[in-house]
């Protein structure tokens, strides 16, 4: 024991007689272990901080940042919801198209991929080229709801900077028939005019969405743990439209316009019986699938939004209260003061003057002045009465917005002229559609029918909404409407509307002319509407039609521009549905579309929407040329002749001789290719023009 507390003490002695010449020598050591020491305690703490920071606070970032590295999140389109004519056929569907994305960053074979983009969509070489290399973007659109058969060569770059994306385009078969009412929308499928603006929220339906795995080399795969969420496709909408017959109505409206060296045309065509509207447009018109071209002004439904004088057409409603108060009868005594009556406040003449006649023969020839006499002895209230119960000076409420009221009189604002004026169809104003109604409402036995243009909406497993046939009110009695009938039958037969007649056809129906309303004020002496309206067959009407001309140069009366585009229409309605012993048949005909400057493919389906099969010496290119021609009738199932041209790269549209082409198929063409076009003239293509603005191909066609 003694001899471990000796060693002891020898130790603490040594250590308290430490050579002074160690002592910096141990004193540089003790410093650099702190030194160290506090580095390791520094950067253990940073490390520790950095991970608090990364995976606490910063920890719902990154984890997205990792799902976006690992997985992809995969937008699945719902379909918009498909527009039916009444008789169930596609006149507003969806197909595939193409469309282009790039990432600039990644992208290597750019040259490559503009140049079959430029070749195949007309869009410049140098706009997208110029487009990737300016962009700071990791994505950027180069093209939008392309024809995927024409960009096959896109799928064979295999560049990760390359992104093709298919998506449901809209697509209206039949073209400029039924635009304005359908509308259009646009490059994200989103209603912009018509029904698909204002139904837009039924037909868009909810996109879905799913989740794939991505690896290191980008490749993606499902995975069903990973959520996923099945588009919602929109709602369908049947409409009361007959497509057959509003392409009827829209071409003979064009030619009529042509014919009568016209601005524009209204035409409307609605069924009595139930208040549908069968078709109504005015020209000019608009294509859909062509959203380049579309101008504004021709997206307006004029039927139903504009006012106007409706002239010697008002006469039905004159000489509705005038029979239906007893005030004359058919046969009874008038006089037509030769033509002219002055009044203290002006003057009222006719363009056939009248002596001695009787109320027929008055209707007949359209006298201003004993319709003016006959008004002026109703009793103001009543007057006043029957026009509101007609449909007059306020709004029908149909289906679609911007209807306007028109303007009347109430009865304490009326003066000497008022009823008089108002009795051959000035000192008011009315919508067309206001006009047909009332002529529809006595083609109905006197009964008002609420106006409507869509019949319901569905989908697959529910109908959303059911118009049923909604009767407003009777306005005069039954006798009173067959009374009316057998008049206005004679304005055709005998009278002023000799230029619709037809045989084996009888038609009730009314012309007019009238004087534009100035801006200011006032009645142009220079401008005016030519009209023409009625019903058909008038012994069991079916259709009541209305066609106003605005501002033809050839001759101002609708008896000379109306009466033929609305005789053409029933006549070619009757070919289709009516046989001289009344008996209504389904047909078989069909009216042949436009083909020229659609694909194969849209042709095809096209075709197979209407009922024509088609023929062509090859099955890849766009329509040119095709026979029988687009607005004829034919046999269903008939063969249609079509000439397509390639779309081959060596193909250059500049070489398309589109000499003796009708405007409108030559206009379809370019479109397709995505040409900018400049028009001169009308009728067929004389020659052509090639030349390069703002780094795009314009084509100038000249007509003649």
């Amino acid at each position: 024991m003694n001899n471990i507390w000796e060693k002891l003490n020898q130790i603490l002695s040594a250590d308290l007689t430490i050579d002074q010449t160690e002592t910096p020598r141990l004193k540089k050591k003790i410093w650099k272990f702190w030194v160290v020491l506090f580095f390791l305690i520094f950067g253990l703490s940073a490390v520790i901080g950095r991970l608090f920071y990364i995976q606490v606070i910063k920890g719902e970032e990154y984890q997205k940042i990792a799902k976006k590295q690992h997985q992809l999140k995969i937008d699945l389109p719902a379909n918009r919801g498909i527009i039916y004519d009444r008789n169930g056929k596609e006149i507003a569907t969806n197909i595939m198209s193409l469309s282009i994305a790039v990432d600039p960053k990644i992208l290597k074979k750019k040259e490559e991929a503009c140049n079959i983009i430029s070749h195949n969509t007309g869009i410049s070489y140098n706009s997208l080229i110029s487009k990737i290399n300016n962009s700071k973007r990791r994505f950027l659109w180069l093209a939008r709801g392309k024809d995927p058969s024409l960009l096959n060569d896109l799928y064979l770059l295999n560049d990760r900077g390359l992104i093709l994306i298919e998506e449901p385009k809209r697509y209206y078969p039949y073209g400029e028939s039924a635009s304005q009412i359908i509308g259009y929308t646009n490059i994200d499928n989103l209603g912009i005019s018509g029904l698909e603006f204002i139904e837009n929220e039924n037909l868009k339906g909810k996109d879905g969405f799913m989740v794939m795995r991505r690896d290191g080399k980008q490749n993606k795969y499902a995975a069903p743990d990973l959520p996923s969420v099945p588009p919602k496709n929109g709602k369908n909408i049947t409409l009361s439209i007959d497509i057959d017959l509003q392409r009827i109505i829209q071409h003979e409206l064009e030619l009529g316009v042509e014919e009568s060296l016209a601005d524009a045309a209204i035409a409307i065509a609605m069924k009595p019986q139930t208040g549908e509207i069968l078709a109504i447009c005015n020209y000019p018109f608009f294509n859909p699938n062509d959203r380049n071209s579309i101008k504004s002004v021709n997206t307006k439904l004029r039927g139903i939004t504009d006012e106007y004088a409706p002239g010697s057409t008002f006469k039905l409603m004159t000489a509705a209260m005038a029979l239906q108060e007893n005030i004359v009868s058919e046969k009874d005594s008038l006089f037509g003061f030769n033509g002219e009556m002055r009044f203290s406040w002006g003057t009222i003449r006719d363009v056939h003057g009248l002596g001695a006649t009787d109320f027929e023969h008055a209707v007949w020839n359209s006298s201003n002045i004993i319709m003016a006499n006959l008004a002026d002895q109703v009793d103001d209230r009543k007057f006043y009465s029957y026009l509101r119960d007609f449909g007059f000076g306020h709004k029908l409420e149909i289906d679609f917005p911007g209807e306007t009221s028109g303007k009347l009189k109430k009865p304490k604002d009326f003066n000497k002229s008022s009823k008089r004026y108002m009795g051959h169809g000035y000192d008011l104003t009315c919508s067309p559609l206001q006009l047909v109604n009332s002529y529809a409402t006595v083609a109905n036995s006197g009964n008002m029918m609420q106006p409507h243009i869509v019949k319901s909406i569905f989908n697959d497993d529910e109908i959303y909404y059911e118009k049923k046939p909604t009767k407003i009110r009777r306005v005069i009695s039954d006798e009173t409407s067959k009374r009316l009938s057998k008049l206005f039958i004679g304005v055709v037969d005998s009278g002023s509307g000799k230029r619709a007649a037809i045989d084996e056809l009888k038609i009730a129906a009314k012309t007019g002319t009238s004087q534009k309303l100035k801006r200011g004020g006032g009645y142009s002496k220079a401008e005016y509407y030519a009209s023409f309206a009625g019903f058909f067959p008038a012994d069991k009407p079916e259709i009541a039609l209305l066609v106003i001309v605005d501002r033809p140069r050839k001759s101002i009366y609708g008896g000379v521009n109306a009466a033929p585009i609305f005789k053409n229409i029933a006549q070619r309605w009757m070919n289709l549905n009516y046989t001289p012993d009344s008996k209504y048949i389904e047909s078989d005909s069909v009216l042949v579309p436009e083909f020229a400057g659609l694909s194969y493919e849209q042709a095809k389906q096209l075709a197979s929407n209407v009922g024509v099969s088609l023929s062509s010496s090859k099955e890849k290119g766009i329509c040119f040329f095709q026979n029988p021609k687009s607005g004829e009738f034919v046999i269903k199932d008939t063969e249609i002749k079509l000439t397509l041209i390639n779309r081959e790269k060596s193909e250059n549209p500049i070489n398309y001789d589109l000499t003796g082409m009708p405007l409108k198929n030559a206009l379809n063409l370019l479109h397709s290719k995505g040409i900018q076009t400049k028009v001169v003239g009308t009728g067929k293509v004389i020659k052509q023009q090639w030349k390069i603005v703002d780094n795009k191909r314009v084509c100038k066609i000249i007509c003649g």
